[in-house]
């Protein structure tokens, strides 16, 4: 089990911490490069934007995937473990949370490839 509240409450805002990143990182590239004219820069022979969002949401992505494979495995020694109801809920509060945060980092990172970036 992770050690006390803080940890756990950690646990159970690790996705919604990674999508505020992926979401500052998308658009923070995104409207810096549009405003400076660069929408159409490359870097190693890709674009960056496109780049910048692919590489946000995986990496986003894989990291909320651990969060929510550790909140299941947790919840499940708490099972074992007779924990207390708190202990309990947060656990089912964890893995809600980071699958909902799996799924809103799919949704935001298809759109901004299906959106021009620039409009």
């Amino acid at each position: 089990m992770i050690g006390g509240r803080t940890g756990q409450v950690l646990l159970m805002l690790a996705g919604l911490i990674a999508w505020a990143v992926q979401f500052t990182v998308i658009y923070g590239v995104t409207s810096t490069l549009c405003g400076r004219g660069w929408a159409d820069a490359r870097i190693f022979g890709f674009e960056v934007i496109p780049a910048t969002i692919l590489s946000a949401t995986l990496v986003t992505f894989a990291a909320t995937a651990i969060t929510t494979i550790w909140s299941a495995k947790e919840h499940r020694q708490n099972a074992k473990q007779s924990a207390t109801m708190t202990d309990s809920f947060m656990g089912h509060v964890a893995i809600l949370i980071n699958g909902f945060s799996l799924v809103v980092i799919l949704w935001h990172g298809i759109a901004a490839f299906i959106l021009p970036a620039c409009a």
